[in-house]
């Protein structure tokens, strides 16, 4: 009997409703080459608490070609456009996966009075040796112009083999991207003192692609303070992998200690 070939993920936007009439909302923010599916798990739990839960692809993000086009100021106005277009809330929780993790402190810091608290999952502060070395040749070489793709062999950083099969991220990173990826990191490293809500950072242990000292060191800098949570058997896509449950359950718990916004007098 010929095995059963694994389904691949839904790679599109979503936007799931929330509790008929409730002012709650989280945007989730994927990673590089990613999409929504990373974070799917999670904004499931949350519409299950009456959460509105909008995630967009952000741009570049419809093909490497189109990525390798795009730059780290593209990213960042995408999920601007998205968290505008959740309009007026009482709550408003901002979900990163990787690259959306910096994407997301880059909104909190420019929109203190939007975003009320942040879910960063496998922050990429700080790339694992291989991956600065790519940045490296990205930015201080012309070896893009000769091979604008990396392949990423064996597919993505996940532990568990179904969500690995079954998630659509892209095939190949553009060198350009990683480039844009390091620059970003640089912009929102100097941001960090200046994001002021509470924020929740979760490291995978066995992450291959960002360091957890890295997410550490975000932890420290986040200027509203942070609860910070590794998690021994998680890869890079903390959403998706073997703990996924238990990413959900902390991320909705971590919602619900958020106070709600005073409205202005």
């Amino acid at each position: 009997m010929a095995a059963r070939k694994t389904r691949r993920g839904d790679p599109g936007p979503f936007d799931l409703p929330g509790r008929p009439g409730g002012a709650d909302a989280a945007l989730l923010l994927h990673g590089l080459t990613g999409t929504p599916f990373e974070l799917r798990p999670v904004a499931d739990r949350l519409a299950r608490a009456g959460v509105r839960c909008l995630a967009p692809v952000l741009p570049g993000h419809e093909s490497p070609g189109a990525l390798a086009g795009s730059s780290w100021l593209d990213w960042v106005g995408g999920a601007r456009d998205a968290l505008a277009a959740l309009g007026s809330t009482r709550r408003t929780l901002v979900v990163g996966s990787s690259m959306g993790a910096l994407v997301a402190c880059a909104l909190a810091a420019e929109s203190p009075g939007k975003v009320d608290g942040l879910a960063l999952l496998a922050p990429a502060l700080e790339l694992q040796p291989l991956g600065k070395l790519a940045a490296w040749l990205a930015r201080a070489t012309p070896v893009a112009r000769f091979l604008p793709q990396i392949p990423k062999g064996g597919g993505s950083d996940v532990g568990d083999p179904e969500a690995r099969a079954q998630n659509p991220c892209m095939p190949t990173v553009p060198f350009r991207a990683v480039g844009e990826l390091v620059a970003l990191q640089q912009h929102v490293d100097a941001l960090l003192p200046r994001v002021r809500c509470p924020s929740l950072v979760v490291a995978g242990a066995q992450d291959g692609t960002v360091t957890v000292a890295g997410a550490r060191r975000m932890a420290g800098r986040l200027g509203g303070g942070a609860r910070f949570v590794v998690l021994p058997r998680s890869r890079h896509l903390v959403g998706i992998d073997v703990e996924r449950d238990r990413v959900a359950a902390d991320v909705a718990a971590f919602f619900d200690s958020i106070p709600a916004r005073q409205p202005r007098r």
